[in-house]
């Protein structure tokens, strides 16, 4: 499977929820009615984790796809360094968002339950999650990123100079801490 000019990793299963079937490839999944498999199935359009299945993870349609806040295909060096150039710059080159932009982005629009009632308690700024004590914890105020299926999760911070991303190949459900123990390791170098 290839992205451009190098080969992606595969996505390959791991413990987390039940797996999605496709019945045909002309059908849709059989989407459980659970808020969390709508979300990461984006209500049964993706297979998850059925991740050779149509429309599963691997598939290269899929991953050539561009699917606004969802379809990112990435290593993790590219992701940390997209937000490190967003909050420091990269190579003396100007950062790509200024302070005022990154206090814009940064500022709570969103919180709580949804009118479902679904909360993981995270906060949402303007399109990115922000530093939360739940689910993830990231290195203060002006904190701010987002994560993906599989345990992914990418941020930057301009008061620390730090741009950070882990990516992982192994698609273990909600409430993955693989992605939150490094970021406390960031934190404990930093003294955040």
């Amino acid at each position: 499977m290839r992205r451009g000019d190098r080969a992606a990793a595969r996505h390959t299963p791991g413990p987390g929820p039940p797996r999605i079937r496709w019945n045909r490839p002309t059908e849709p999944p059989s989407v459980s009615g659970s808020l969390i498999m709508r979300m990461v199935t984006m209500n049964g359009a993706f297979a998850f984790p059925g991740l050779d299945e149509p429309h599963g993870w691997n598939d290269p349609e899929l991953l050539s796809a561009e699917i606004p806040g969802a379809g990112a295909v990435s290593s993790a060096n590219g992701l940390a360094a997209l937000y490190a150039a967003a909050v420091t710059g990269v190579d003396g080159s100007a950062r790509l968002l200024t302070p005022a932009t990154v206090t814009d982005a940064v500022r709570e629009v969103s919180a709580g339950p949804t009118w479902q009632g679904f909360d993981t308690g995270q906060r949402w700024g303007s399109g990115f999650l922000l530093d939360s004590t739940a689910p993830r914890p990231l290195l203060g105020p002006r904190s701010f990123g987002n994560d993906g299926a599989g345990g992914q999760f990418a941020f930057g911070d301009d008061e620390f100079g730090v741009g950070f991303a882990y990516v992982s190949n192994k698609m273990i459900g909600y409430g993955d801490a693989r992605a939150t123990r490094l970021i406390e390791a960031v934190r404990d170098c930093l003294n955040a």
